[in-house]
Protein backbone atom coordinates (compact mmCIF):
# COMPACT_ATOMS: atom_id res chain seq x y z
CA UNK A 1 0.00 0.00 0.00
CA UNK A 2 1.50 3.34 -1.00
CA UNK A 3 2.02 6.07 1.57
CA UNK A 4 -0.34 8.35 -0.41
CA UNK A 5 -3.19 5.81 -0.26
CA UNK A 6 -2.55 5.21 3.45
CA UNK A 7 -2.72 8.97 4.09
CA UNK A 8 -6.09 9.17 2.25
CA UNK A 9 -7.57 6.37 4.36
CA UNK A 10 -6.38 7.94 7.63
CA UNK A 11 -7.70 11.36 6.58
CA UNK A 12 -11.13 9.94 5.73
CA UNK A 13 -11.30 8.14 9.08
CA UNK A 14 -10.40 11.34 10.89
CA UNK A 15 -13.14 13.30 9.13
CA UNK A 16 -15.75 10.71 10.08
CA UNK A 17 -14.77 10.37 13.73
CA UNK A 18 -13.55 13.93 14.27
CA UNK A 19 -17.01 15.38 13.52
CA UNK A 20 -18.58 13.28 16.23
CA UNK A 21 -16.33 14.52 19.01
CA UNK A 22 -13.32 16.75 19.42
CA UNK A 23 -11.94 15.39 22.71
CA UNK A 24 -12.10 12.41 25.04
CA UNK A 25 -15.30 13.61 26.72
CA UNK A 26 -17.38 12.42 23.76
CA UNK A 27 -19.94 15.24 24.08
CA UNK A 28 -22.81 14.48 21.65
CA UNK A 29 -23.90 17.16 19.23
CA UNK A 30 -27.19 19.05 19.43
CA UNK A 31 -27.95 18.20 23.04
CA UNK A 32 -29.17 20.43 25.86
CA UNK A 33 -26.43 21.93 28.05
CA UNK A 34 -25.50 19.84 31.10
CA UNK A 35 -27.29 20.64 34.34
CA UNK A 36 -25.63 23.56 36.11
CA UNK A 37 -24.53 25.36 32.97
CA UNK A 38 -25.74 28.36 31.05
CA UNK A 39 -25.73 28.98 27.33
CA UNK A 40 -24.79 32.31 25.79
CA UNK A 41 -25.66 33.36 22.28
CA UNK A 42 -22.60 34.68 20.39
CA UNK A 43 -22.32 38.44 20.58
CA UNK A 44 -25.21 38.82 23.03
CA UNK A 45 -23.93 37.98 26.53
CA UNK A 46 -27.01 39.53 28.16
CA UNK A 47 -29.13 36.77 26.63
CA UNK A 48 -27.56 33.95 28.64
CA UNK A 49 -30.13 31.31 29.54
CA UNK A 50 -30.12 29.17 32.66
CA UNK A 51 -30.78 25.48 32.35
CA UNK A 52 -34.57 24.99 32.22
CA UNK A 53 -34.64 22.27 34.85
CA UNK A 54 -32.68 24.41 37.30
CA UNK A 55 -35.01 27.35 36.70
CA UNK A 56 -38.05 25.16 37.38
CA UNK A 57 -36.48 23.80 40.56
CA UNK A 58 -35.66 27.29 41.81
CA UNK A 59 -39.17 28.57 41.05
CA UNK A 60 -40.70 25.63 42.91
CA UNK A 61 -38.53 26.44 45.93
CA UNK A 62 -39.52 30.11 45.71
CA UNK A 63 -43.20 29.17 45.60
CA UNK A 64 -42.77 26.92 48.66
CA UNK A 65 -41.22 29.84 50.49
CA UNK A 66 -44.14 32.08 49.55
CA UNK A 67 -46.57 29.54 51.01
CA UNK A 68 -44.72 29.91 54.31
CA UNK A 69 -44.85 33.70 53.87
CA UNK A 70 -48.59 33.72 53.15
CA UNK A 71 -49.33 31.48 56.13
CA UNK A 72 -47.36 33.83 58.39
CA UNK A 73 -49.05 36.83 56.77
CA UNK A 74 -52.54 35.51 57.52
CA UNK A 75 -51.72 35.49 61.23
CA UNK A 76 -51.43 39.30 61.24
CA UNK A 77 -52.56 42.41 59.38
CA UNK A 78 -50.96 43.16 56.03
CA UNK A 79 -48.73 46.22 56.13
CA UNK A 80 -50.46 47.88 53.18
CA UNK A 81 -53.80 47.78 55.02
CA UNK A 82 -52.47 50.17 57.67
CA UNK A 83 -52.23 53.93 57.16
CA UNK A 84 -49.86 54.66 60.04
CA UNK A 85 -46.15 54.22 59.17
CA UNK A 86 -45.29 53.23 62.72
CA UNK A 87 -47.96 50.54 62.73
CA UNK A 88 -46.69 49.32 59.36
CA UNK A 89 -43.20 48.94 60.80
CA UNK A 90 -44.49 47.03 63.80
CA UNK A 91 -46.54 44.82 61.49
CA UNK A 92 -43.51 44.23 59.26
CA UNK A 93 -41.33 43.26 62.19
CA UNK A 94 -44.02 40.94 63.51
CA UNK A 95 -44.29 39.26 60.10
CA UNK A 96 -40.52 38.85 59.95
CA UNK A 97 -40.55 37.24 63.39
CA UNK A 98 -43.27 34.76 62.37
CA UNK A 99 -41.38 33.84 59.19
CA UNK A 100 -38.15 33.37 61.14
CA UNK A 101 -39.97 31.07 63.54
CA UNK A 102 -41.45 29.06 60.64
CA UNK A 103 -38.00 28.89 58.96
CA UNK A 104 -35.92 28.45 62.10
CA UNK A 105 -33.81 25.81 60.36
CA UNK A 106 -33.31 27.78 57.10
CA UNK A 107 -29.81 27.71 55.66
CA UNK A 108 -28.01 29.27 52.68
CA UNK A 109 -28.77 27.15 49.64
CA UNK A 110 -32.38 26.36 50.53
CA UNK A 111 -33.48 28.17 47.36
CA UNK A 112 -30.15 28.70 45.61
CA UNK A 113 -28.93 25.11 45.77
CA UNK A 114 -25.24 24.57 44.86
CA UNK A 115 -26.04 23.63 41.21
CA UNK A 116 -28.38 26.63 40.87
CA UNK A 117 -25.86 28.99 42.49
CA UNK A 118 -23.09 27.76 40.19
CA UNK A 119 -25.26 28.21 37.11
CA UNK A 120 -26.30 31.71 38.22
CA UNK A 121 -22.68 32.79 38.67
CA UNK A 122 -21.74 31.49 35.21
CA UNK A 123 -24.74 33.10 33.55
CA UNK A 124 -24.10 36.49 35.20
CA UNK A 125 -20.38 36.59 34.46
CA UNK A 126 -20.76 38.26 31.02
CA UNK A 127 -22.97 41.07 32.40
CA UNK A 128 -21.28 41.70 35.77
CA UNK A 129 -17.57 41.14 35.07
CA UNK A 130 -15.11 42.63 32.63
CA UNK A 131 -14.88 46.02 30.93
CA UNK A 132 -18.22 45.62 29.13
CA UNK A 133 -20.03 45.42 32.48
CA UNK A 134 -18.49 48.57 33.96
CA UNK A 135 -21.67 50.62 33.58
CA UNK A 136 -23.84 47.93 35.18
CA UNK A 137 -21.50 47.60 38.16
CA UNK A 138 -21.39 51.38 38.61
CA UNK A 139 -25.20 51.68 38.66
CA UNK A 140 -25.48 48.84 41.17
CA UNK A 141 -22.90 50.35 43.52
CA UNK A 142 -24.30 53.89 43.36
CA UNK A 143 -27.57 52.83 45.00
CA UNK A 144 -26.19 50.07 47.20
CA UNK A 145 -26.97 50.03 50.93
CA UNK A 146 -24.23 49.99 53.51
CA UNK A 147 -22.58 46.62 53.97
CA UNK A 148 -24.35 44.53 56.58
CA UNK A 149 -24.08 41.03 58.00
CA UNK A 150 -25.53 38.79 55.33
CA UNK A 151 -27.43 35.92 56.91
CA UNK A 152 -30.55 33.95 55.96
CA UNK A 153 -33.56 35.33 57.87
CA UNK A 154 -31.52 38.42 58.71
CA UNK A 155 -32.99 41.91 58.34
CA UNK A 156 -32.33 44.18 55.39
CA UNK A 157 -31.06 47.56 56.70
CA UNK A 158 -34.10 49.53 57.79
CA UNK A 159 -34.75 52.47 55.51
CA UNK A 160 -31.63 51.69 53.50
CA UNK A 161 -31.44 52.14 49.72
CA UNK A 162 -31.92 49.19 47.43
CA UNK A 163 -29.37 48.67 44.70
CA UNK A 164 -30.43 49.11 41.08
CA UNK A 165 -30.86 45.83 39.23
CA UNK A 166 -29.95 46.33 35.53
CA UNK A 167 -32.42 44.93 33.05
CA UNK A 168 -29.92 42.60 31.41
CA UNK A 169 -29.20 41.05 34.83
CA UNK A 170 -32.88 40.54 35.63
CA UNK A 171 -33.40 39.07 32.16
CA UNK A 172 -31.02 36.23 33.02
CA UNK A 173 -32.38 35.44 36.49
CA UNK A 174 -35.45 33.24 37.03
CA UNK A 175 -38.75 35.12 37.43
CA UNK A 176 -39.97 35.60 40.99
CA UNK A 177 -43.41 35.46 42.60
CA UNK A 178 -44.80 38.72 43.96
CA UNK A 179 -43.22 39.54 47.29
CA UNK A 180 -39.66 38.55 46.40
CA UNK A 181 -36.95 40.71 44.84
CA UNK A 182 -33.35 40.32 43.73
CA UNK A 183 -30.71 42.76 44.91
CA UNK A 184 -26.91 42.79 44.64
CA UNK A 185 -25.34 43.72 47.96
CA UNK A 186 -21.57 44.25 47.91
CA UNK A 187 -20.70 41.43 45.48
CA UNK A 188 -23.51 39.03 46.39
CA UNK A 189 -26.89 38.29 44.84
CA UNK A 190 -29.51 38.51 47.58
CA UNK A 191 -33.13 37.35 47.53
CA UNK A 192 -35.30 39.61 49.72
CA UNK A 193 -38.82 39.23 51.08
CA UNK A 194 -40.10 42.76 50.49
CA UNK A 195 -42.99 42.62 52.98
CA UNK A 196 -40.93 41.26 55.86
CA UNK A 197 -37.70 42.97 54.70
CA UNK A 198 -35.64 39.88 55.42
CA UNK A 199 -33.02 37.91 53.50
CA UNK A 200 -34.47 34.69 52.11
CA UNK A 201 -31.30 33.32 50.49
CA UNK A 202 -28.22 34.53 48.62
CA UNK A 203 -25.45 33.61 46.16
CA UNK A 204 -21.95 34.76 47.07
CA UNK A 205 -19.62 36.62 44.71
CA UNK A 206 -21.61 37.07 41.52
CA UNK A 207 -19.83 40.38 40.88
CA UNK A 208 -16.17 41.34 41.19
CA UNK A 209 -15.31 43.54 44.16
CA UNK A 210 -12.63 45.86 42.80
CA UNK A 211 -13.10 45.77 39.01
Amino acid sequence: MTSQRLFSIVSAAFLITGCAHSNTDFVPLQTAPPTGTATVQPGTPSQAMLDEELVEEFMERAERYMKVHEKAQRLGTRQREREDIGENLVSQQALAMRIRFARHDARPGDLFTPPIAMAVRRALDPVLRGDAALGARRSIREDAPETFVLVVNGSFPEGGPRSTMPGNVLKILPPLPNGLEYRIIDTHLVLIDTDADIVVDYVLDVMCKTC
